[in-house]
């Protein structure tokens, strides 16, 4: 009765925030119920169908990492502008800084091809848990993984592909290994959920020619910068336009200038009527991860240890990169990319850490796991604590090598691809240049003197936070040789580099000079880096990954077999979900209320503050004093944001932002700070996703950027 009464309670709560939750689309029969005494006007068919055209076929997975919604009949994609960023970087140069002022494709001539943007539609989505565990009995531990590997390659030739294709090939792809068609059209996978204890065999369909339409300038695009970067009031117009082109029949082809515009089974409609408090709303996208299962022992190793690492790594990018961008437009550009990256994750971290220790996560989680223990064995959380406290120092190691390597100097990664790529010397003569053409992007992104500064910074700070027997041992043997001068160090290492000088890296390389790049200062260093790294860290941490998911999966199990409220839904993996909720504001602290919605009112007043984050045009300036807002306002304004209470992470970045009726309102961009502890910890009254309102969308194409001939391809209600 004690067990029954706990467990009943839990679930009690949980149905009265059903706003939690990212829902497997195939399985909506689940929550459909309940989505519809919410205000849900459509059926489960509706939003995901494999027989008919459903909103499914409309949502896109965005260069694997963000989400985009199809708005006409001619491919025209939504996605974000930090979505897009890298290819409007990649398209910008000082003499056309498409950052700064924007950029509209007027005809589809004058569309941009972007190379290596893929885009992914979900043909379909089918649980094979029974499958994968009726193969799987009896095989011993050691055979474990090799076996599961085999069956799931297996039970990915049976998805189903159209008349015409076939399984052609076995391929790695984004998740491990996969069945293709012969071109890549097509892929069929099996993916893990909630740590392997539920299977499902996933079917894409990948379009290769995507071109690039436009996007809002960055004071637009870009508006409050770092300074609002996961904070509310936001008033950002974070949207960017693409193209999906076809080959014949309207299948994927590479790029070609005789592809046409794909015309897909679904698009969204475009309602320009907006929306109100406690509207209905739901997201469609590719969350990328949640971690909501973890003990109590793994989220004090989260907030005492792990965040606190990665967040002060980060602030020591954040402090170069600020620096060295405001020395000229040039490095701007080259660095705008690294720097939103490494921005994004910083500010969302320290808004996590402050929301789990807030909101006391740990003892949370340690109170919920000893009522469960009075009542049934706990094992699993008891290993998972074992495990943090005998690999904790190797996980730590782990992030702080990822951290240099990614946050800080590009230069080592950049050295140890070189090694790959030394690894094959035949026939140099004739292949040299080819190979060359893989560092030519990363010299046209690459300054000196910026690389030199976050060498300065990052190289004490791995020293510092990690033993020299983990991570970075090169670094104080150096640091030793020069008498503990870092000066001496950098100068070591920089001065006479070939890595630092294009040009010279570039002959010895057509030359095949391989001793002269060998023995280079850089390249020695970052060998030795990676080295150690691969000898003494990554086996420790492959060991506890592997031991921690298995444990994980014993404890999902355990959640599982006392009706827990969490198993409802499983963790975000990068695939297909749904959330849903109400636009709403929210108190997120004593005194503080915040509305569910913001307008330009706001960036005039923000503007006004003289912070370069919030600077706008002249042009932007007099259309919003002049309420210049055509047929997108509601009451004289013009609304830009607007917040609701559906459950979001990374990769709902894009995602399209839909009512009651299945209409496009709006794009997903991103959380409140008190939200970003959602990804552990899921608080309803507080956890706010952020969308840009799809009037402020429409304003900017049309009134703005006077590219009304997009509009006129969208249907739209008004």
């Amino acid at each position: 009765m004690k067990y029954s009464l706990l467990w009943l309670f839990s679930l009690t709560t949980s149905l009265i925030f059903a706003q939690e939750g990212m829902w497997i689309p195939s399985e909506l029969d689940k929550v459909i119920a309940d989505m519809q005494s919410k205000g849900l006007k459509l059926q489960s068919q509706d939003l995901y169908s494999v027989d008919q055209p459903s909103l499914k076929d409309a949502v896109v997975w965005f260069d694997m990492g963000c989400t985009g919604e199809i708005v006409s009949n001619e491919g025209l994609l939504l996605t974000n502008h930090h979505c897009g960023f890298d290819y409007i970087q990649q398209h910008s140069s000082v003499e056309n800084d498409y950052l700064t002022k924007g950029f509209w494709a007027m005809s589809k001539q004058e569309e941009k091809p972007c190379q290596g943007l893929t885009i992914s539609m979900v043909q379909s989505i089918e649980e094979v848990t029974a499958d994968v565990s009726g193969r799987m009995v009896g095989v011993q531990s050691e055979e474990y993984s090799k076996r599961l590997s085999d069956v799931k390659l297996m039970l990915a030739k049976e998805g189903k592909l159209p008349q015409g294709f076939q399984w052609n090939k076995e391929a790695r792809g984004p998740f491990g290994m996969e069945w293709q068609t012969a071109n890549g059209e097509f892929s069929s996978f099996i993916r893990d959920y909630n740590y392997g204890t539920r299977f499902y065999r996933i079917v894409l369909k990948t379009y290769s020619d995507i071109r690039w339409v436009g996007a809002p300038p960055s004071d637009i695009g870009k508006f409050g910068g770092d300074t609002d970067n996961w904070v509310w009031p936001r008033h950002t117009g974070d949207f960017s336009v693409f193209r999906i082109y076809a080959g014949a029949n309207n299948e994927p082809s590479p790029y070609n200038v005789e592809n046409k515009p794909y015309q897909p089974k679904k698009f969204f409609t475009v309602n320009a009527k907006g929306v109100h408090e406690n509207d209905f709303t739901m997201i469609y996208g590719f969350p990328g991860r949640t971690e909501h299962f973890l003990p109590s022992s793994a989220i004090q190793f989260v907030t005492e240890s792990m965040l606190p690492l990665r967040i002060e790594m980060r602030e020591a990018a954040m402090k170069v990169l600020k620096e060295r961008m405001f020395s000229s437009d040039k490095v701007r550009i080259q660095y705008a990319a690294k720097q939103s990256t490494v921005a994004n994750a910083y500010i969302k971290w320290k808004g996590a850490l402050q929301g789990l220790n807030k909101f006391d996560a740990v003892n949370l989680k340690k109170k919920q796991e000893e009522e469960l223990a009075a009542v049934m064995p706990i094992k699993p959380a008891v290993v998972i604590d074992s495990l943090y406290r005998e690999y904790g120092s190797y996980l730590l190691a782990n992030a702080a090598f990822s951290e240099f390597m990614n946050s800080g100097p590009e230069l080592f990664r950049m050295a140890n691809r070189m090694k790959t790529v030394l690894a094959t010397k035949e026939n140099w003569s004739t292949t040299a240049a080819d190979k060359w053409t893989e560092f030519e992007s990363f010299y046209k992104d690459f300054d000196a003197m910026t690389e030199r500064d976050l060498l300065f910074e990052f190289a004490p700070l791995l020293t510092k936070k990690v033993s020299g027997k983990l991570e970075g041992q090169i670094f104080r043997d150096l640091l030793k040789e020069n008498e503990d001068d870092w000066g001496g160090v950098l100068y070591t290492l920089m001065e006479n580099s070939l890595f630092v000088d294009t040009e010279l890296l570039k002959t010895a390389f057509l030359k095949g000079d391989f001793k002269r790049i060998e023995n280079d200062p850089i390249y020695k260093t970052a060998i030795a880096l990676y080295d150690q790294h691969a000898i003494v860290v990554q086996p420790k941490v492959q060991l506890c990954n592997a031991e921690m998911d298995k444990a994980l999966h014993q404890w999902v199990q355990v959640l599982t077999l006392a009706k827990h409220p969490a198993v409802n839904w499983c963790d975000a993996n990068s695939t297909l979900r749904i959330a849903y909720g109400k636009v709403q504001g929210s108190k997120p602290r004593d005194g503080v209320v915040y509305d569910y919605y913001t307008t330009t009112d706001g960036i005039v007043q923000k503007f006004q503050s003289g912070n370069y984050d919030f600077n706008i045009s002249a042009t932007l300036d007099s259309l919003y004093r002049n309420d210049i807002f055509g047929n997108y306002a509601e009451n004289g304004e013009l609304r830009v944001c607007y917040t609701g209470s559906n459950h979001t992470t990374g990769g709902n970045s894009g995602s399209p932002a839909l009512n009651a009726e299945g209409h496009l309102v709006g794009i997903n961009f991103d959380r409140s700070w008190e939200s970003t502890m959602s990804d552990y910890l899921f608080q309803p009254t507080i956890c706010r996703n952020i969308m840009v309102d799809i009037r402020y969308v429409l304003w900017v194409m049309d009134v703005y950027a006077n590219a009304d001939h997009l509009i006129q391809e969208m249907k739209i209600v008004r």
